[in-house]
């Protein structure tokens, strides 16, 4: 169910932000509007462009949320991995987890580690 889950919200993403889409939907919202305009704008006709502006804007806001949130988790994933196999500190890794407060002091510690000429 995941892996379907996954296929399919990766595949609605590719398609909402393919080139073609703006144009589309465009053209879309003018047919939409000659719809309304010959039935002279019947108040179901505003009660259904609503609800389905809503609806649409909403899935589309949690499947992008959905992807990012997936990609963030292998970038800080790849970068753990880049801090484990190179010199600089441990601490570092999981950086994102920790409190504000925690990753400014971290930031400060490490710029007054580095000497002049690199600041």
């Amino acid at each position: 169910m995941r892996w379907r889950f996954r296929q399919i919200s990766d595949l609605a993403v590719l398609w909402a932000g393919h080139r073609a889409v703006p144009v589309t939907l465009v053209a879309l919202v003018a047919l939409w509007a000659a719809a309304g305009l010959s039935f002279s704008f019947p108040r179901q006709w505003f009660l259904l462009t609503n609800m389905m502006g809503t609806l649409i804007i909403f899935f589309i806001l949690l499947l992008v949320q959905h992807s990012q949130n997936r990609d963030m988790v292998a970038l800080q994933t790849k970068l753990d991995e880049l801090i484990r196999s190179s010199k600089a500190g441990n601490h570092w890794i999981a950086a994102e987890k920790k409190e504000a407060e925690a990753i400014e002091e971290m930031r400060q510690q490490h710029h007054d580690q580095m000497p002049e000429t690199m600041n």
